[in-house]
């Protein structure tokens, strides 16, 4: 059946070839191409050739954040063994040599055909696999398998999508499954999901969410004071962050921000796309709309009385953003993308706003909505109310905030008990 896999995996990957060439031509996926087909810098095979290595995986900026408190827990419990990390995206890799310090290399993940698999397992022979979130590829699972290799899924995550994805793979699915060792999941919910899927109970555990671990909280004073200044922000004026917003949803953001600003004069807009590969495009609907807009890159250009809108098209200061935010809107909830990490401006102490759309998020907007420190909103008529409501009550607006930095507080340990997992997983092997 991998055999089918391995078909199937070659004839996608040829009718998407002209997609690949063509962002290739762009830069997109030009860096790391000889890594993707397990072709290693000599670098990387030098320096993971001799000691014991623990393999981290990552997809992407989201998932990558939220392996920074395992790596930091498993380094500091495993200091001498070596550290791998890989991504699949270019802005993944650029967050893990930002935010992963302990890494001792960085690698792009290999495309999952067994023999692109095998020749990487063989040259890099770790004794964990660290898998985060949703990244399950059969034949890397596989082959780390048959290699005696411990494999692990951490912060495991399984959309209703994804969900629904797998289950297109069958007998895959199941036996990849039982061929990890430990299912360390987010939620009672990502459990049953993984259970239904064909886990075994014994392997799966609930550990909570790293993201409620990760240090993006920990701004000190003085970079919040970095931000005003540079920014050119007055630390009295009224700020809206709009995080990780995606396509209709900018255009959705217009209305809201004019009809704040046209009650707050003084008000700042912080939009921080998805992908700031959009800033051109964004950067033209704003002013096709009137509104002066300057870019995080032109920043020193920005004129306080006139731009009033600052477009983020830079990659990894979001999080730390939102410790100046007053006001918090987290995007693909106005749409239908599923949302994103809302915990991360509630671990600075804010009210976060958010869509309808928020079926990727399922558990962490049960808990904000529970503690009343999430607003969720059906449209742009009620995101503009309830802010407006917030705005003009800022004793509650603070309270709130409060409130969500304690929850954030009462939630947090989720790295370590996915680290003792590890550990026992490699006691299990032989290698602790």
């Amino acid at each position: 059946m991998y055999f089918l896999y391995d078909l199937i995996f070659i004839i996608l990957f040829i009718i998407y070839t002209p997609v690949l060439i063509l962002k290739m031509i762009r830069g997109k996926y030009r860096e790391g191409l000889l890594q993707r087909f397990g072709f290693l810098p000599g670098s990387v095979r030098d320096k993971f050739k001799q000691g014991p290595t623990i393999w981290i995986h990552a997809v992407s900026v989201g998932e990558t954040v939220a392996a920074s408190p395992i790596v930091s827990e498993i380094k500091r419990r495993f200091p001498r063994h070596k550290i791998l990390f890989s991504t699949v995206t270019d802005t993944g890799q650029k967050m893990a040599r930002k935010i992963i310090q302990e890494a001792d290399g960085y690698i792009y993940f290999p495309l999952d055909l067994s023999w692109i698999s095998k020749r990487v397992l063989r040259i890099i022979r770790p004794e964990l696999v660290v898998i985060m979130e949703t990244e399950l590829w059969p034949n890397f699972i596989k082959i780390a398998s048959d290699f005696g290799i411990g494999v692990m899924l951490a912060n495991g995550r399984i959309s209703d999508k994804s969900a629904q994805r797998y289950r297109y793979l069958g007998p895959i699915i199941r036996d990849m499954l039982k061929r990890i060792d430990i299912l360390s999941m987010q939620s009672e919910q990502d459990v049953e999901y993984i259970l239904n899927l064909g886990a075994d109970r014994e392997r799966v555990y609930n550990t909570g969410n790293t993201k409620f671990d990760q240090s993006y909280a920990q701004v000190d004073p003085g970079v919040k004071e970095n931000f005003y200044r540079e920014f050119k922000i007055e630390p009295t004026q009224p700020v809206l962050v709009a995080g990780s917003t995606h396509p209709n949803e900018e255009e959705q953001l217009i209305p809201v921000y004019k009809r704040l600003k046209s009650e707050f004069a003084d008000l700042l807009m912080i939009l921080a796309p998805r992908h700031i590969t959009r800033a051109v495009e964004i950067e033209a609907l704003y002013q096709n709309a009137g509104i002066e807009l300057v870019r995080r890159t032109e920043i020193e250009k920005r004129e306080p009385e006139k731009d009033s809108v600052i477009l983020l098209d830079t990659i990894g200061e979001l999080a730390r953003l939102y410790s100046i935010a007053d006001l918090v809107f987290v995007g693909g909830s106005l749409v239908e993308k599923g949302g994103h990490n809302i915990l991360e401006p509630a671990a600075h102490g804010k009210l976060v706003f958010f869509g309808p759309h928020m079926f990727n998020f399922k558990d962490n907007t049960r808990l904000l909505l529970e503690h009343k420190v999430g607003i969720q909103v059906e449209d742009t008529s009620e995101l503009t109310e309830k802010m407006l409501y917030f705005l003009k009550n800022r004793e509650e607006l603070r309270a709130r905030g409060e409130k969500a930095k304690r929850m954030i507080v009462a939630n947090k340990g989720a790295a370590e008990r996915t680290v003792n997992l590890a550990a026992e997983l490699l006691g299990v092997k032989g290698h602790a």
